[in-house]
């Protein structure tokens, strides 16, 4: 080991999560390694839905307002209303005050890691990191190559190499494991789509499909979705894995047929694990922390995990810059801030997904129609844009504030 680590802060995983992470850090000061396996632009299988909190978090973090976020081409498509249904029946259908972005990730994230190196940080490309060592605060590569740094942040995703690397204790297997969910999704070229979309299907989606669909009960525990982009409808269906680790692939193709895109039925699916629900507490052991995926923060109603992404990452930076320079305790101050300013909120919103689902799983969806019809409408949008709490659905203008 060299006298001196070659970093301050090495963090695994180049998503929203690595490169806010990196961004924040490098601009406060501190020498920061960023490790991606992929080379950008890269790939990932994603929705690509951005809130209004993602908005205003790239504009209050990155100086990145919309008309500078169409610029770099991060806004690929604006959904403007919103259509949600239960089983076959059209519940919700209305013009929004504030509308849903959606964004190509390959775009998203190269932009972002881009930002991370005009910030200072030193952004690997192509490294993969095989192993952590959390007592010598080492990361060593595929190539063999081994780095040291004051701090390692895991901002590699669900599959996060850096979460499964730490102490038993640190992670909860068996609550990880019952909020853990299963997505499959297809994209489908627009052109294709309007030849092969069948207009007498049970669901009639919007003529333009020019604005999100989601489709509640679409499978056990979870929902369907169709998200426009410019060049393509995203279709998808996700829910709890112990709920659906068998008969997703049937519900997908009912849920297609259904949607009038019977023709696609037989397309295989992109799959993947996401966080819905398993976030862990206390996502941090000695000198490493969890964010994004990697540590379960998502939303555990609509598995968005952009904006948590970015979030988790900003509260992380913080606690870290303050341990770099003061020596205040890693885990505690992390810990703390999420405790303050995230994790209430996760949990407010699982006891509303677990009411939605029980209602919908045990046959009594009448009082969940009246419920949504009576809420939804204003106060939920609010919500899931940011302007409210999930604790009560109060109006919360500071919710998600800068801690800078």
């Amino acid at each position: 080991m060299r006298s001196q680590p070659d970093y301050d802060v090495i963090i695994v995983g180049g998503g929203p999560a690595g490169s806010t992470a990196a961004f924040l850090l490098a601009k406060a000061g501190h020498r920061v390694g960023l490790f991606e396996r992929a080379v950008y632009p890269r790939e990932k299988v994603c929705g690509g839905c951005l809130t209004q909190k993602s908005v205003r978090f790239l504009d209050r973090v990155f100086s990145l307002p919309l008309d500078a976020m169409r610029r770099e081409g991060l806004l690929d498509f604006t959904g403007k209303g919103y259509a949600l249904y239960i089983g076959d029946r059209r519940l919700l259908a209305e013009d929004l005050a504030e509308p849903f972005y959606f964004t190509r990730r390959e775009r998203y994230d190269a932009c972002l890691a881009r930002m991370a190196r005009w910030a200072g940080a030193e952004v690997l490309e192509g490294m993969e990191v095989t192993a952590v060592n959390h007592v010598q605060r080492t990361v060593t590569t595929a190539g063999g190559e081994r780095y040291s740094a004051s701090v390692i942040i895991g901002a590699d995703g669900v599959h996060s190499r850096v979460r499964r690397s730490l102490p038993k204790g640190v992670v909860d297997p068996q609550r990880w494991r019952k909020n853990l969910g299963l997505a499959l999704e297809i994209k489908i070229d627009r052109r294709e789509a309007g030849v092969h979309l069948n207009r007498e299907a049970a669901i009639r989606l919007d003529a333009e499909i020019g604005i999100p669909h989601v489709f509640l009960g679409a499978c056990p525990m979870g929902y369907g979705w169709v998200f426009p982009n410019t060049d393509a409808v995203i279709v998808g269906i996700g829910g709890l894995f112990e709920a659906n680790r068998k008969g997703l692939p049937d519900r997908f193709r009912e849920l297609l047929v259904k949607i009038g895109f019977a023709a696609f039925s037989d397309r295989k699916p992109a799959g993947r694990l996401l966080s819905f629900g398993n976030y862990i507490p206390s996502p941090a052991h000695e000198g490493t922390v969890l964010v994004g995926d990697a540590g379960g923060f998502t939303s555990p109603i609509l598995g968005e995990g952009i904006f948590y992404a970015h979030r988790t990452a900003e509260l992380a930076a913080h606690a870290i810059d303050r341990h770099l320079t003061s020596g205040a305790p890693l885990a505690a101050t992390y810990t703390s801030l999420l405790n303050r300013r995230l994790i209430r909120e996760l949990e407010a919103e699982m006891r509303v997904r677990d009411f939605l689902y029980s209602h919908l799983n045990g046959g009594t969806p009448a009082i969940l129609l009246r419920f949504l019809a009576r809420v939804v409408r204003r106060p939920v949008i609010e919500t899931v844009h940011g302007h409210r709490s999930f604790q009560g659905f109060r109006r919360d203008e500071d919710l998600h504030t800068a801690v800078w």
